[in-house]
């Protein structure tokens, strides 16, 4: 009797274990297709083999929910624009005796001691834009990098490589935008 018992114990695990492991693998491909909203994979013959966790990864994939953050643009308002060169007339006693670059040019660095570029740098009030702020005016992005004695509150100083072409720039009354993060709400 003893012996049969065993035999008994032995077959029933055999038989059981994988059998209920395959029902709690079938339920819980059951629970991630329908938490998914997409269809199991047709059914298929007995014997052959269907890669449940690869349609899993697939389907989650092409149903993922976006993460992207959603970005604004928000206006600052109008703001007076004027430019500058990195010479003595616009910059004081900052503009002279700079040093020189390989082809001659001087070396402009702004008050956050970067290297000033034209299409790039824009001196602020760092009160108002502290250094590092994206701005967008005309649907161009500068960066504050400089300040100036007279740029106080809404105005902007525009970089250019040439007095010439700070001087024809002049002044000009613009809406300035930033751009700021907003919650994706798909």
């Amino acid at each position: 009797m003893m012996n049969y018992s065993k035999n008994m114990k032995k077959r029933f695990n055999k038989l059981l274990l994988p059998g209920l492991l395959t029902v709690i693998i079938g339920i819980l491909v059951i629970v991630s297709c329908s938490a998914i909203d997409e269809p199991l994979p047709e059914t298929v013959a007995e014997g052959a083999s269907v890669d449940i966790t690869e349609h899993i990864k697939q389907t989650t994939a092409s149903t993922a929910i976006s993460t992207e953050p959603v970005i604004e643009q928000v206006s600052l308002g109008e703001y007076k624009l004027t430019a500058y060169c990195g010479c003595s007339k616009c910059c004081g006693k900052w503009g002279e005796n700079r040093t020189l670059d390989e082809s001659g040019k001087p070396i402009v660095y702004t008050a956050n001691q970067t290297i000033a570029k034209e299409g790039v740098t824009i001196a602020a009030d760092i009160s108002v834009l502290p250094y590092g702020t994206e701005v967008i005016i005309d649907g161009h992005r500068y960066i504050v990098q400089d300040r100036g004695g007279s740029i106080t509150g809404n105005k902007i100083d525009i970089y250019f490589e040439s007095h010439q072409a700070a001087l024809e720039f002049g002044v000009q009354y613009k809406e300035v935008f930033i751009e700021r993060e907003v919650e994706n709400n798909d």
